[in-house]
């Protein structure tokens, strides 16, 4: 192997005094945060919450035992955003639901903020990879079980319906659908999230793979895992996010290492395809979604999208008061959306629904923080020649493509990822790993590198 080839290999402190309690409560907040359904199905709400509080704890307790060695600032547009969202108590139609979501967030964003400031990009490799390991080798069994020895829907520990059945197919943690050519839920409760959760793990899994951070066959198998998950749970917002992520990642190894103006090329070229190819989806729409089993609407989403920008026009300017996830009862939201006897509690689009509760004001500093977030983050793909430094700006782009028909962006797992890049990265440029002698390209396809035996590769 050559030295263009050759992986950069960085050395863990396991030594560090508090090592093993940041990465316990690091596991326990991203799967907590990643599969919340399946806790609160399992333990239910107070349960859920108390942990929540708990874990709030030891993550704020370890910051300030660290707070000599952090780096990590959060950023203008974040700050700004989290204030507006306390301030709109002050004119919400529901301001002690405010309030109590405004305490939410922030919290949410403290995880994020621990997670960016005391774990480097390689570490959080780590911790989402071998988190989204458990997570959809475990959603695979539970729906094995389901349908092959139980062979029945399961309904939750903790039901989040009322009565004896549930009123809906909906309401079942998992219906049993595995390999009968309807969509699967795994352990967390819901395609779209288990899809969402899938490809996250193909884009992560891929980088292991390409960097050589696991076992060959173990990253293999994850992703042939992914992948399988992915399809059985058939969302087609999350099929255009993977189109998305697929084509950020050739235009980012492409352009790295290429003079300004051929990189702009590439750019404009990547932007007039993306622009053609949403166009043409959006004109031929009912053919296309017919071809992926889905109706043109995709499933009753613009008829939600009609109701909440009638909502936008009551309050256009401050927004409704911040709300993030709709709460059952509140006013205007219950019963706005009704779908085959299940009420639906978000706009089904994350920057709608920004719009909707925080107003243009709230709507334009979204659109300023995830703007500059990527716009770093793609600067970090394309300057730097590690494959590492791709899975952050890859999941990005997918998740910014997905919210177009989900709100989850802005809660739980989506806002805690999206502060999570939004502040990481602006980490001083000496906290990354050192570049190598090549481009990642030629990393990536030299067969010397493919035939490498597997190192333990470790962030300092």
């Amino acid at each position: 192997m050559s030295d263009l080839t050759r992986p950069i290999r960085v050395i863990a402190n396991t030594r560090e005094k508090g090592y093993r309690a940041k990465w316990a409560v690091a596991y326990a907040v991203a799967f907590t945060m990643l599969a919340g359904d399946a806790v609160r199905y399992s333990i239910g709400w107070i349960g859920w919450g108390a942990l929540l509080v708990v874990l709030f704890g030891l993550a704020v307790a370890l910051l300030v035992s660290k707070r000599r060695e952090i780096d990590s600032k959060p950023s203008w547009p974040l700050i700004s955003l989290l204030t507006l969202m306390a301030v709109s108590t002050l004119w919400s139609a529901y301001p002690g639901f405010t309030a109590l979501a405004t305490v939410a967030q922030v919290g949410t964003t403290v995880f994020a903020f621990f997670l960016a400031a005391l774990f480097s990009w390689r570490a959080l490799l780590n911790l989402f990879a071998n988190t989204l390991r458990v997570i959809l080798a475990s959603s695979l069994l539970f729906e094995v079980i389901a349908r092959f020895i139980v062979a029945a829907p399961i309904a939750p520990i903790f039901k989040n319906y009322s009565g004896e059945t549930p009123p809906a197919a909906a309401y079942y943690w998992t219906q049993a659908n595995l390999f009968t050519g309807e969509r699967i839920q795994g352990i967390v409760g819901n395609s779209n999230l288990l899809a969402y959760l899938a490809m996250f793990g193909l884009v992560v899994f891929t980088v292991e793979f390409a960097i050589h951070e696991k076992s060959r066959w173990l990253s293999v198998g994850s992703l042939l895992l992914a992948a399988l998950l992915m399809l059985e749970a058939r969302s087609a917002g999350i099929g255009f996010a993977m189109v998305a992520v697929a084509a950020a990642s050739v235009v980012s190894i492409a352009a790295e290492g290429k003079e300004r103006d051929v990189r702009h090329r590439y750019y404009r070229i990547a932007w007039a395809v993306a622009g053609t190819f949403a166009a043409v989806v959006l004109i031929f729409r009912a053919t296309v979604f017919e071809f992926i089993g889905k109706s043109p609407d995709m499933t009753g989403r613009s008829g939600i999208w009609k109701k909440v920008l009638e909502l936008i026009e009551d309050r256009p300017v401050q927004g409704w008061g911040w709300i993030s996830h709709w709460i059952p009862g509140v006013e205007p939201y219950e019963g706005l959306v009704v779908i085959g006897k299940v009420p639906y509690y978000q706009a089904h689009n994350a920057y709608l629904d920004m719009t909707l509760q925080l107003g243009a004001i709230g709507a334009l500093l979204f659109l300023v923080m995830l703007s500059i977030a990527f716009v770093k983050l793609w600067r970090l793909a394309v300057r730097h020649t590690s494959a590492l430094y791709l899975w952050p700006i890859l999941f990005f782009v997918g998740l910014a493509v997905w919210s177009l028909t989900e709100s989850r962006m802005l809660i739980e797992n989506g806002w805690m990822l999206l502060t999570l890049f939004a502040i990481k990265v602006n980490d001083p440029l000496e906290t990354l790993e050192p570049r190598g002698n090549s481009p990642k390209r030629v990393r990536l396809l030299s067969r010397g590198l493919r035939q490498n035996r597997p190192q333990l590769h470790k962030d300092h």
